[in-house]
């Protein structure tokens, strides 16, 4: 973490990595220790930035990744995130009771600029994705069980991760 940056006290902080429609960001976020850090941009009180410390950034374009650049802290506008989910390893809390009747996981595959996210959406039994992507009204949507690729360098390690944030107004998704 960087040394100029101190914890207040019930802060800790969590890696993570956000997607923007030409950049992969990654690096720590500070958080209230009560706080899903994963709910950063779901919940009531949004911020307008998103301050990644130790952050590394790679730039992605259709047929180039850029080596990571380095900075010590990248400040990204709330607006500009079109997915999220924790640093691999770590994985979230799963957000739903598994026994909940007559619901279903749909696939579902996301294209968040040349990144290409496989994953599920948990849907009720009797919905389509399409209808579920129409009438949500929140800004994000949860996919479970991640594979994250890059669309046009096959070379590049895939991502896994057991949840992720994305988008729904900025995003294509594919079902």
């Amino acid at each position: 973490m960087n040394p100029e940056v101190s914890l207040n006290y019930g802060e800790t902080t969590t890696a993570m990595m956000f997607y923007t429609p030409n950049s992969l960001i990654w690096g720590d976020i500070v958080h209230n220790e009560e706080i899903l850090p994963s709910r950063i941009l779901v919940g009531v009180t949004i911020p307008e930035f998103i301050s990644v410390y130790d952050a590394k950034m790679i730039f992605s374009e259709p047929n180039f990744i850029s080596k990571p650049v380095f900075h010590s802290e990248i400040h990204i506008p709330a607006q500009k995130i079109l997915g999220y989910h924790l640093m691999p390893p770590m994985e979230d809390q799963i957000d739903y009771d598994i026994t909940e009747p007559n619901r279903k996981m749909a696939p579902l595959t996301v294209y968040l600029g040349t990144f290409k996210i496989q994953g599920s959406l948990r849907i009720s039994e009797i919905t389509t994705v399409k209808s579920n992507l129409e009438v949500t009204k929140a800004n994000f949507t949860t996919l479970y069980d991640l594979k994250i690729s890059h669309s046009h360098k096959k070379e590049m390690k895939q991502i896994r991760s057991n949840m992720g944030y994305f988008r729904i107004r900025e995003n294509l998704f594919a079902v």
